[in-house]
């Protein structure tokens, strides 16, 4: 994969976080709230608060992260919208970054990518119609919201979902596929993994983000074996 261009990286890194920083969210969650920098704000009479505002210290053993799934927002962790306003959102930046051909476009404007050549560290094939692979998180979204992500200022939760470190373009079947597992549930093909959890490890170890026990020990014995080999 091609390193994405300089360009990419500072929109990606800086201007996205600098132009969201203060927006207040407009949608609720599915508990009918949401969050507010370090707060949470409901807005029904059933609405819930986060537990992670209601206790002190890590999450004990028995904690089930998807506890916390009726809090989280995507409008939290926004990520593939056009940031700069040269019309390519951020999925078709990183088309363009990562085609191993000239990409060839839709309209001439150049919004939306048609075809280049792209590989799939997934799966292991590679595709020249761009409608056929799409972005996804290493680390998905929903899952790091679960695992203590949700308390993060919205900087932080901007930069986690923009980061290239943690998007990849792969088949849009694999990526239903893995949906929003971690490595205890889904690795992709045998050629990648060593890569795959060495990616997971570096980007929780970036954001500071806890890996649920399961994941963390497949991790741990993965990369065990991988230094054997």
């Amino acid at each position: 994969m091609r390193r994405l261009s300089l360009r990419t990286l500072i929109w990606l890194g800086f201007g996205i976080v600098s132009s969201h920083s203060t927006a207040h969210p407009g949608l609720t969650d599915d508990n009918g709230g949401h969050y507010n920098g370090s707060s949470y704000h409901c807005h029904m009479s059933q609405c819930e608060m986060p537990d992670t505002f209601t206790r002190s210290g890590r999450d004990s053993f028995f904690f089930d992260p998807r506890s916390r799934d009726k809090f989280f927002n995507t409008a939290d962790w926004p990520f593939d919208e056009d940031f700069d306003g040269d019309c390519q959102n951020t999925r078709n930046e990183i088309l363009v970054a990562t085609s191993r051909a000239p990409v060839r476009y839709t309209n001439p404007r150049n919004c939306e990518v048609r075809t280049g050549e792209w590989f799939d560290e997934y799966t292991g094939q590679t595709f020249t119609v761009a409608a056929q692979i799409d972005l996804d998180h290493i680390i998905p979204l929903r899952y790091a919201h679960n695992q203590g992500g949700d308390i993060w200022p919205p900087q932080k939760k901007i930069a986690f979902a923009n980061d290239p470190m943690n998007l990849l373009l792969s088949e849009r079947r694999e990526i239903r596929r893995k949906n929003e597992r971690g490595p205890s549930r889904y690795l992709p093909r045998e050629e990648y993994r060593c890569d795959y959890v060495r990616q997971w490890q570096a980007i929780a170890d970036k954001y500071e983000l806890r890996l649920n026990n399961t994941d963390r020990n497949r991790i741990t014995v993965i990369l065990r074996d991988c230094d054997t080999e």
